[in-house]
C-alpha cells in the first residue's frame, strides 16, 4: 500500500471511529429516565389549574404524623421539622440480637451513599425505651459511626412511638407477649418519606438488593426537589458537541 493510500486510510478512520460511536450510543440517551417511585396512602382529590391554565386532578396524600421525640445527643427532634428533607425511617432495639444489627449495617451504606446531600436524613426510632436510654443510643450510634445530625436515632415512651409506627407508617411494632418484657416485634422494613413528609416506598432492610433499590430511589426523590441533583457534586464541565469534535479532528 501505497504513503499516500496510507494517509487516506488513516483519514477515512479517524473521522469514522467517531461517528460509529455516535451513532452505537445515541440511542442511549433517549432511553426514559425511570420513574420517581409512588406516593402511598391518598386520601382525596380536587380539581386544581396548572400552569397552562388546563384543569388537572391533584391528590392529597396522608403524612407522617408530627411528634417529638428525644434523640441520641439528647435533642429533641420535632418530625415536622423534617419537612422538605428526604428521609428514611426505620424502628430497632439497642439490645436486638437478630435482624437490627442486619439492618443498621445497610443503613450504614446508604449514610455513606450520601454523605454529601444536605436534604437527606435517617431516623432510626427505638422500640425499647426502658433500656434504650439517651446513653445507650449515643453509644449505639457512635459504634455505626451514625453523623451527629444526619442519622437520628430517636427514643420516647413506647405508646407514642408504637401509635407512630401503625398509624403513620403501617408497620408492626408492639411488645412480643411470648418473648417477655424484653421481647419485641417490629417490622424489618426501610421507610422512604419524601419532603412533603409523604411516603414514598417500603424495603427489606436486611436484603443488600432491596437496600439499592431504596438508595435509586433516593435518588429519583431527589430529583424531584433539587434541580439537576447527581451523585456528581463537583460542577460538570461542558460537553464538546460532535461538530466542535469532527471540525477540531479535521484541523489537526
Amino acid at each position: 500500500m501505497s504513503k499516500n493510500s496510507l494517509t487516506i486510510f488513516g483519514l477515512v478512520l479517524v473521522i469514522a471511529t467517531p461517528v460509529f460511536f455516535f451513532l452505537l450510543f445515541r440511542p442511549l440517551s433517549k432511553i426514559p429516565r425511570p420513574p420517581a417511585p409512588p406516593r402511598y396512602y391518598p386520601t382525596g382529590a380536587k380539581e386544581v389549574m396548572n400552569d397552562a391554565h388546563e384543569a388537572e386532578i391533584d391528590s392529597f396524600y396522608q403524612t407522617v404524623a408530627n411528634d417529638t421525640f428525644l434523640t441520641q445527643s439528647g435533642d429533641p427532634l420535632v418530625l415536622d421539622s423534617l419537612r422538605d428533607n428526604i428521609y428514611v425511617a426505620d424502628f430497632f432495639f439497642a439490645s436486638c440480637p437478630g435482624i437490627c444489627p442486619v439492618m443498621s449495617g445497610q443503613l450504614q451504606r446508604v449514610q455513606q451513599a450520601f454523605i454529601k446531600d444536605n436534604n437527606f436524613r435517617i431516623v432510626s426510632f427505638s422500640v425499647d425505651p426502658r433500656r434504650d436510654s439517651v446513653a445507650k443510643l449515643r453509644e449505639y450510634a457512635k459504634a455505626r459511626d451514625a453523623i451527629t445530625g444526619r442519622w437520628y436515632f430517636c427514643t420516647a415512651p413506647k405508646e407514642k412511638t408504637y401509635k407512630l409506627a401503625n398509624e403513620s407508617f403501617h408497620l408492626l411494632a408492639k411488645e412480643d407477649q411470648d418473648d417477655g418484657p424484653d421481647g419485641f416485634i417490629h417490622s424489618d422494613k426501610l421507610t422512604l418519606v419524601d419532603g412533603n413528609g409523604v411516603i414514598r416506598g417500603y424495603y427489606n432492610g436486611t436484603d443488600s438488593s432491596s437496600v439499592n433499590k431504596l438508595m435509586a430511589d433516593i435518588v429519583m426523590v431527589l430529583r424531584e426537589t433539587e434541580k439537576n441533583y447527581s451523585f456528581r457534586k463537583e460542577p460538570k464541565q461542558k460537553k464538546e458537541g460532535f461538530g466542535s469534535y469532527m471540525k477540531r479532528v479535521l484541523q489537526l
